[in-house]
């Protein structure tokens, strides 16, 4: 979010393009797609095809595996109101911390009553890189503070948190791509 800086001599404002008018609204931080692919490499080059990262739009692109718990405490079902994602990247080396943190990390997972998607991001080798969060909340801030609560942020397991609002986007199952991948939600 930026606004360009203030007025300048002869109205202009700097940083602003002539006839552009900045705006308080919330920019796009990232873009997650999740979908089923056969395989991490199938995953990828789906990926591959996103217009925008074509252009080179986004300043990186990763492609992980999402292991979904499947605890039903990890598993709320959607009620009224907004849904966030909590995208989490460990910071490197730091494997054994989060294996050493997990049981506190998934008590306070269980214990918050909100979470209704939650699971690692794993690389190819199947070596636990992240985590992925789908909760309910009153707005992002606040469950930015809640996730700088989780045991793994308290740690310091986390390069990287991210929360953005999900608003859902059902995609058919058999909208089925090239390479027996089928996106099933997009957010």
């Amino acid at each position: 979010e930026g606004e360009g800086g203030g007025e300048g001599e002869g109205g202009s404002r700097p940083g602003v393009l002539a006839g552009m008018e900045p705006q308080a609204l919330p920019y796009v931080e990232a873009h997650l797609h999740l979908f089923r692919a056969d395989s991490l490499s199938d995953a990828a080059a789906w990926a591959s095809t996103d217009p925008f990262a074509a252009c080179g739009g986004y300043g990186k692109q990763s492609v992980h595996e999402w292991g979904m718990a499947e605890a039903a405490e990890l598993r709320v079902p959607r009620g009224g109101g907004t849904a966030f994602l909590v995208h989490c990247l460990d910071r490197d080396g730091a494997s054994e911390l989060r294996t050493e943190t997990r049981p506190r990390h998934l008590d306070w997972l269980k214990a918050s009553g909100r979470v209704h998607l939650a699971g690692p991001l794993r690389e190819g080798g199947g070596q636990p890189v992240g985590t992925l969060l789908l909760v309910s909340g009153d707005s992002a801030e606040e469950v930015r503070a809640w996730a700088g609560e989780d045991p793994y942020a308290a740690a310091g397991l986390f390069s990287e948190v991210r929360v953005s609002p999900a608003p859902e986007t059902a995609v058919p199952e058999t909208a089925a791509g090239e390479g027996g991948t089928a996106p099933l939600v997009a957010w």
